[in-house]
C-alpha cells in the first residue's frame, strides 16, 4: 500500500509540475500531498510495528499484583527505617574561652 502512495505522489507530482491548466495543477498538488503525507506515515506504521511488543508478551494480572506486594514491601521497609542521627558538634556547646 506505501509503494501505491509513493507512486501517486510521484504521478501527481510530474502531472502538477507538467500541466498548463490551473485546476488540474492544483487536483495535482493536492494529490502529490496527500499522497506524500501517506506514504510517511504508512513507513512509521511500519516501523512502529515492527518493533512493538506482542500482546502475548503483555504483563499479566498476578505479575502485576507480586509487583505491587514488591513495591509495597519496599516502600513499607524505608518508612518503617529510622533517620540516620548526626553526631552533635563537640566544640559547639563551648564558648570562644573554652570554658562550657
Amino acid at each position: 500500500m506505501r509503494w501505491i502512495l509513493l507512486v501517486v505522489c510521484i504521478v501527481a507530482f510530474t502531472v502538477a509540475f507538467t500541466t498548463g491548466s490551473p485546476s488540474l495543477m492544483g487536483v495535482g498538488l493536492i494529490l502529490g500531498c496527500g499522497g506524500l503525507l501517506g506514504f510517511a506515515l504508512s513507513l512509521a506504521a511500519a516501523r512502529i510495528a515492527s518493533t512493538a511488543q506482542p500482546e502475548a508478551a503483555l504483563i499479566i494480572d498476578p505479575e502485576i499484583s507480586a509487583l505491587r506486594a514488591k513495591a509495597n514491601l519496599a516502600r513499607s521497609g524505608a518508612a518503617a527505617s529510622p533517620q540516620p542521627t548526626i553526631a552533635p558538634d563537640h566544640g559547639a556547646d563551648t564558648d570562644a574561652s573554652g570554658t562550657a
